[in-house]
């Protein structure tokens, strides 16, 4: 197929995405914000009136890392917060726009690595997947994340495809974005360096040097801010990862945690005795939980909110079956193209159980797969294409052309 079809089709998806996503926020009776949307906001409200970035608090802290604030506190600086709802739904349509940067790298994700159809099929699993939909309507860090971390991966591609300076400069800067808004992702760094060592059995250090000194120049401005303020290094945050940590620790929700006797400051590290207790008196339970449990919390409930009620009955059941069919299909799919020899999908896998490595420590909740739901499409769509291309050629050796 000719490269300007493909251009023409994920112009048509992108258009897709962008007209489900505008049609639910304009039209879906949105409630009062609370929780955390409501604590993001009071945030940047109070940023902007007085100058003092806080989360949950009027004092500074560090308790957020500052990518999805700022990008909040801008939107309602530049358009106005009184009053409030109209102001949040200016944020909302701006998200449905900002979600379309996720789709368009997912489909160069899966271009780049696999080919052109692979890239459309899995950017088409993003514009209809019930949980990006729903996301552009809450005031959470998930949309600007998304695109940000799509983004970062893209040029984690390029890196080890191409190894071209820029490309790592380029990777520098989306990890310090990307960390900016969540900071889960930064142990994601090293991957392609560990990619270009089996090539090349080669360091590339100039290369690295660019990348940590593009993702520092990007911190600076947080680390001098938390310097200043705190009179101390805070490379990242502060005070907030105890708590889901600690919540981890309650295998199948039993509520065995006494959280009125457990002070803030101490959360973590009860979390970590209450993991080698566990692991100590009852192995079979705590390893269990944090690999079987968590990993069903994580993939056979979906985030979405109000959209099935929102959508026709027929296309609910639809998306909902998506979603199912991209954890059934696509969790063994990249382990077992990587056993074929695809580097491209070792890529896909090492990157993704490094991830799910990392929220598996903390509390499961279904939102938490969302960051993992690309390489779930992009493996999905590989192994269907991959299924077509053979049964094509099979097809066709059964029925050669006559000339």
């Amino acid at each position: 197929m000719k490269r300007r079809y493909y251009s023409y089709g994920i112009g048509a998806i992108l258009l897709l995405a962008l007209a489900l996503r505008l049609h639910y926020v304009l039209t879906y009776p949105f409630e009062p914000v609370n929780y955390d949307q409501l604590n993001y906001t009071k945030l940047a409200i109070q940023w902007l009136e007085k100058g003092v970035y806080a989360y949950r608090d009027t004092a500074p802290n560090t308790l957020v890392t500052p990518g999805f604030p700022a990008f909040l506190t801008a939107i309602l600086g530049l358009f106005g917060y009184e009053p409030l709802e109209p102001a949040l739904m200016t944020v909302r349509i701006i998200q449905c726009f900002v979600a379309l940067g996720a789709i368009f790298f997912i489909y160069k994700i899966g271009e780049r690595l696999f080919h052109p159809a692979t890239g459309l099929l899995a950017a088409l699993f993003a514009a209809v997947h019930p949980s990006y939909a729903v996301s552009v309507s809450l005031i959470l860090t998930e949309v600007l994340f998304l695109t940000c971390f799509t983004a970062f991966l893209y040029f984690q591609v390029r890196v080890i495809q191409d190894n071209k300076p820029w490309d790592h400069v380029g990777m520098g800067i989306l990890l310090g974005l990307t960390v900016l808004i969540r900071p889960n992702v930064l142990p994601l760094a090293v991957v392609p360096y560990f990619f270009l060592w089996f090539t090349h059995r080669k360091l590339f250090l100039p290369m690295i040097v660019r990348s940590v000194a593009a993702f520092a120049i990007i911190m600076m401005p947080w680390w001098i801010r938390n310097a200043l303020t705190f009179h101390t290094f805070i490379p990242i945050a502060k005070g907030e990862s105890g708590n889901p940590f600690l919540g981890g620790t309650d295998p199948y929700f039993r509520g065995t945690i006494d959280w009125g006797s457990i002070k803030e400051e101490d959360q973590m590290k009860e979390g970590i005795r209450r993991l080698k207790e566990g692991l100590r008196e009852d192995p079979s339970l705590w390893i269990r939980w944090y690999t079987i449990g968590k990993f069903k919390v994580f993939n056979l409930h979906i985030w979405q909110g109000a959209y099935p009620s929102y959508v026709p009955q027929w296309y609910a059941t639809l998306i909902q079956k998506l979603h199912f069919a991209l954890v059934y299909i696509g969790w063994p799919a990249l382990p077992l193209l990587s056993l074929m020899r695809s580097r491209s999908a070792l890529y896909l896998t090492v990157s993704l159980f490094i991830f799910y490595g990392i929220h598996a420590m903390f509390i499961p909740v279904d939102r938490y797969i969302y960051g993992m739901l690309p390489f779930l499409m992009l493996g999905t769509a590989q192994l269907l294409v991959t299924g077509m291309e053979l049964l094509l050629r099979k097809q066709f050796i059964k029925n050669p052309v006559r000339t």
